[in-house]
C-alpha cells in the first residue's frame, strides 16, 4: 500500500466518522489520578502513585538484604543478559562504518560504575526486576559531541506532574541535598525528556508510575517472613545451650522493719546478681548452687518441630508475590524434568518482557549519541541473544520442524516469504529466489518483493557484543550475487551497492 492509498483511507475514515463530531482537543475523557488537578505547585501537583513510595523503598531494601528477593533479581539479571547484537541501518557504507566505530567507543565508557555497556545492561535488568522501571539519564558532552556516560536516577525519587495544557505527564526528580534541588522550587527538578528516560514495564491504568513486579510479596515478607525469621534468630542464640535453663531460686528473708518497696527492690537485685554469677558458671561448663535451689532444662528443638513447615508456607507466599517458583530458588519440592521445563520457560517469558524495556532504553541512548556525533542513520536496533537452553537438542529439533513447516507454507502460497521470515524471527527473507529454485517454480513479483528491493537500498550492519573484549564485533554479511555472463557483464538480478556490483563483475570475469 502506497503513501497516497493510506492517505485516502485516512481521509475516508475521517469523513465517515464525521470530523466535526470528533473531540477537538483529542479526547473527551478526563485524567482523574490523585494530585493531577494542579500543576502550578509542583510538589502538591505531582501525581500520586498507586504504589506508595514507601513500598518502593521497601522493595529496594528487600532487593539488597532479603535472600528471596535478592535471588529473584539475580535470576532475572543472569538470564536476561546472555549477550546482545546491534543492527545499524544507514544509507551509505561510510555512515554505517562510522556508526560502528562510534558505538564501539561509546560502549566501553558509557557506564563508569561497571564494565561499560554490559554492566549497564545488568543494572537496567536489576532495576526492572525490583522496581518495574528503568530510570536513567544520558549525560551529554556538547563540546565533544557525544553521550559521555549514563547515570541511574533512583526510581523512588521520580515524581510526575500532569501538564493539563499538553495532556502529558512530565517527570521530575525529588532529590534531597542536591545542588539543583536546592535551587528548584519545593525541591523538584524538572527532567529533560531528551536525555532522561523513564520506561515502565507495566502501569496501573493511566498512571505514569511503574508497577513493580514484586509488590504482592511485600505484605508476605513483612507480616509473615520477618516475624518468623526474628523468632528463628532468637532460637538460634539459645541453641548453643541446647535449650532453656530454668533456675528456681529461694527468695531472701524479709528483714525486720523493711518496707515492701525496699524488699521488692532487694529481691530484684538478688535475682540479677544470681543470674550474673550463674552465667559465668555456665560459660565454664559448670553450675554451682545450694541444695534448696532447683534447676531444670527445657530443650528448644522440641518446640521448633513445626518451624520448618511454617517457614516453608511463608516462603511460598513470598514466591507467589514475586511471580517465581520455589524450584527456581533451590527448593526441591518437585524434581521432574517436565516441571523443571515449565518453571524455566515461565521465567524466560518473564525475562523477555523485561528485556524489551532495557532494549528500548539502550536504543534511545545510542541514537542520541550518533545524532550528537553528526552520524545519520535510519535506525539502531538492539536484540538480545537467546537465553541459555535447558534442552538444546529438543529445541533444535523443534526449530527444524518449524522451519520446514514455514518453508512448505511459503512454497504452497499460503503465506508470503516476508511473513514466513517474521514467523522465524527475521525481518525479511534474504534471497527469495532460493525458496523456489529447488521446485522449478518461477518466483512471483509481489509487492513485498518490491518493498524488499527498497529495503536493500540501505546498508545494514549487524554487531555482536563480545563480553570478553567488551566490544562490538561485526557479523559477516551474507550476500548472494549472480555471476556475470560470458562477456563479463553483470546479470540483471544483482542487487546491492555499487561496491557490491563491482565485486560481482570481478567474480564473473574470473569465472
Amino acid at each position: 500500500m502506497t503513501f497516497w492509498d493510506r492517505l485516502k483511507m485516512a481521509i475516508a475514515t475521517f469523513r465517515r466518522l464525521g470530523g466535526d463530531a470528533l473531540p477537538r482537543d483529542g479526547r473527551s475523557s478526563d485524567e482523574t489520578l490523585g494530585g493531577s488537578v494542579s500543576s502550578y505547585l509542583a510538589s502538591f501537583g505531582s501525581v500520586n502513585p498507586v504504589i506508595d513510595f514507601q513500598i518502593l523503598q521497601s522493595l529496594k531494601y528487600f532487593w539488597l538484604f532479603n535472600p528471596d528477593v535478592s535471588q529473584y533479581v539475580a535470576n532475572i539479571r543472569n538470564l536476561g543478559n546472555p549477550g546482545h547484537q546491534l543492527s545499524v541501518d544507514a544509507r551509505t557504507d561510510a555512515a554505517a562504518e562510522a556508526a560502528v566505530n562510534r558505538l564501539n567507543e561509546t560502549a566501553s565508557r558509557i557506564y563508569t560504575h561497571g564494565t561499560g555497556v554490559d554492566g549497564l545492561m545488568n543494572q537496567y535488568l536489576d532495576s526492572v526486576a525490583w522496581s518495574g522501571a528503568v530510570s536513567s539519564e544520558d549525560v551529554v558532552n556538547l563540546a565533544g559531541g557525544r553521550v559521555e556516560r549514563v547515570v541511574m536516577v533512583p526510581v523512588e525519587q521520580i515524581r510526575f506532574v500532569y501538564n493539563k495544557e499538553l495532556d502529558i505527564y512530565e517527570p521530575h526528580q525529588r532529590a534531597i541535598g542536591g545542588q539543583r534541588a536546592a535551587a528548584s522550587r519545593l525541591g523538584l527538578i524538572k527532567l529533560n525528556t531528551e536525555t532522561y528516560k523513564y520506561v515502565a514495564l507495566s502501569t496501573v491504568e493511566n498512571s505514569p508510575y511503574a508497577k513493580p513486579p514484586a509488590t504482592a510479596a511485600v505484605e508476605a515478607i513483612l507480616t509473615g517472613q520477618e516475624p518468623i525469621m526474628q523468632n528463628l534468630r532468637f532460637m538460634a542464640q539459645k541453641v548453643g545451650l541446647l535449650g532453656f535453663i530454668d533456675y528456681s531460686a529461694t527468695k531472701p528473708i524479709k528483714r525486720a522493719g523493711e518496707t515492701d518497696t525496699e524488699y521488692s527492690s532487694r529481691c530484684t537485685q538478688y535475682v540479677a546478681d544470681l543470674a550474673s554469677a550463674l552465667d559465668g558458671n555456665l560459660n565454664k561448663g559448670m553450675l554451682v548452687h545450694t541444695s534448696d535451689q532447683k534447676v531444670t532444662h527445657e530443650p528448644v528443638t522440641t518446640g521448633a518441630a513445626g518451624v520448618y513447615d511454617l517457614n516453608r508456607i511463608s516462603e511460598e507466599q513470598v514466591f507467589s508475590g514475586l511471580g517465581a517458583m520455589p524450584g527456581f530458588h533451590g527448593r526441591t519440592d518437585s524434581t521432574t524434568e517436565t516441571f523443571a521445563d515449565v518453571v524455566y520457560y515461565l521465567l524466560t517469558s518473564q525475562v523477555a518482557n523485561m528485556q524489551r524495556v532495557v532494549k528500548r532504553r539502550q536504543e534511545a541512548t545510542y541514537r542520541l549519541d550518533l545524532r550528537l556525533g553528526g552520524i545519520e542513520v535510519d535506525g539502531v536496533t538492539l536484540t538480545f541473544d537467546k537465553a541459555h537452553s535447558r534442552n538444546a537438542k529438543a529445541e533444535a529439533e523443534t526449530d527444524e520442524i518449524r522451519f520446514r513447516d514455514t518453508l512448505a507454507r511459503i512454497k504452497n502460497g499460503a503465506i508470503t516469504p516476508d511473513e514466513g521470515a517474521q514467523e522465524l524471527g527475521y525481518e525479511t527473507w534474504a534471497d527469495e529466489e532460493l525458496l523456489f529454485s529447488q521446485t522449478g517454480v518461477v518466483p512471483r513479483a509481489t509487492e513485498s518483493q518490491g518493498e524488499l528491493g527498497r529495503l536493500r537500498a540501505r546498508k545494514t550492519l549487524t554487531l555482536k557484543f563480545n563480553k570478553a573484549s567488551q566490544r562490538y564485533r561485526r557479523q559477516p554479511d551474507v550476500i548472494y550475487l549472480a555471476s556475470g555472463d560470458e562477456d563479463g557483464e553483470a546479470a540483471d538480478n544483482v542487487v546491492g551497492f555499487p561496491s557490491i556490483k563491482k565485486k560481482a563483475l570481478a567474480k564473473g570475469a574470473s569465472n
